[in-house]
């Protein structure tokens, strides 16, 4: 049995915000009170934190199997949870991918021996092939949570229209990486700093918002649920925000990094600060966060992409992997770049880190509600945090490393059991 007192409780599925305490036993959340009084019962005292539903990450990359140099499904579970987060999807992009069920049950079998909830999409096309739908209705009753190629575009309108009619009949969604190599240079540096800086063709804002314009209008055609993964540019807030107008149903992602800087930061923290989508233009910054503030963007993923440190340090950046580790940062580029700026505010970023991801999958998670599961995540939403090197990911690929932001996690509490405590 545990006890937590006197913390500020938050949680947006109800709208609850009061300071009380929180009883929790056998996995669950079995009351909450003004006051609790419970003999016996481990206790945290939560006085000037806040205590809210663990974090829920629909995109992150653990790279197991084939890639385990960078990450494994256990450090990626420690990074999470080190971060606040209780449930994470994993993306496919493996190698082998995720394909055919026994790949998939290799991975859910190692996923069941972490300590926070690890799901998983299955590709979308056969080994990313762009071609071959998978067996969806095979990979779905074997435990796959839904479907992306993530990483990779998918280039044939046909095999986008089969695969929403395919995701249509079985009641889920297909999740897209928006970003047409045949508009597109060299990927991870956005098209002005690229030619500016680099003097190459980087990755442009019409590759991303072009397919991604194709794509929610097959949505909008077959009446299926497509979801935008980390869309970074104004015109794709947009796009999204039209096609929703029109009926279509269509969610979408941004990852911290793109409300949080721009390309500048290529110029200061090299390689680390390379990633896909880019970073872009303040206006798209700015453009993203408006999005976030308008309800047309609904969640926030960080697309956890940890890489070993010889793959990012080399010589010639163009040939740097793209990507960042984000779980450990996430919170605290929220509460700095939205909340202490006056964005959004604690409520509604919590919404989008918890409540709404959880909802998009039907996962039992995101809230806080006694009978419901005892997965919380406390913090000091106004303490200061210099970043430095020292994750629970095997990777430190982070542009973030040496900056001051807001927000410590002290506690982070899966199935009713602490499994990071700071």
């Amino acid at each position: 049995m545990l006890l937590i007192k006197n913390g500020r409780v938050m949680d947006p599925k109800s709208g609850l915000d009061q300071v009380c305490d929180v009883l929790v036993q056998d996995g669950k959340i079995v009351k909450i009170a003004p006051e609790i009084k419970e003999e016996g019962a481990e206790m945290i005292d939560a006085t000037g934190l806040v205590v809210a539903p663990g974090l829920v990450d629909i995109h992150v990359h653990f790279r197991e199997p084939g890639q385990t140099h960078k990450e494994d499904i256990h450090t990626g579970a420690l990074a999470a949870a080190a971060g606040g987060f209780t449930t994470v999807v994993m993306m496919a992009n493996t190698s082998p991918t995720i394909s055919d069920v026994e790949t998939l049950k290799e991975v859910l079998d190692s996923a069941t021996k972490e300590k926070i909830n690890v799901k998983t999409v299955a590709t979308i096309t056969k080994n990313f092939n762009g071609q071959d739908l998978t067996d969806f209705k095979a990979l779905l009753e074997a435990g796959a949570v839904g479907f992306s190629d993530d990483g990779i575009p998918l280039e044939s309108s046909k095999v986008v229209k089969e695969a929403m009619e395919e995701a249509k009949k079985l009641n889920t969604f297909i999740s897209l990486h928006e970003e047409d190599p045949g508009l597109n240079g060299i990927l991870g540096f956005n098209e002005n700093i690229a030619k500016e800086h680099f003097h190459i063709c980087g990755a442009t804002g019409v590759a991303e918002y072009a397919m991604m314009a194709r794509d929610v209008m097959i949505a909008y055609a077959t009446k299926a649920h497509v979801h935008i993964q980390h869309l970074s540019k104004e015109e794709s807030v947009n796009v999204v925000e039209f096609a929703q107008g029109l009926g279509a149903k269509v969610t979408a992602e941004v990852a911290p990094q793109h409300f949080s800087k721009t390309e500048a930061l290529l110029l200061t923290q090299g390689s680390n600060a390379k990633m896909n989508p880019p970073l872009r233009l303040e206006s798209d910054r700015r453009a993203v966060i408006e999005g976030l503030k308008s309800g047309v963007i609904t969640v926030i993923a960080t697309d956890h992409a940890p890489h070993h440190a010889d793959e990012k340090n080399v010589e010639d950046i163009t040939k740097a992997p793209s990507g960042m580790t984000g779980l450990e940062t996430s919170l605290s580029l929220g509460l700095t770049y939205l909340v202490e700026a006056g964005e959004l505010s604690l409520m509604e970023l919590l919404e989008k880190m918890t409540y709404n991801p959880a909802k998009l999958y039907n996962f039992e998670a995101g809230y806080l509600a006694e009978n419901g599961p005892a997965d919380i995540t406390i913090f000091d939403a106004k303490a200061d945090r210099l970043v430095d090197s020292h994750f629970a990911s095997k990777a430190t690929n982070s542009p973030f490393i040496g900056e001051t932001l807001k927000g410590q996690v002290k506690y982070t509490i899966c199935k009713g059991q602490i499994v990071y405590q700071n």
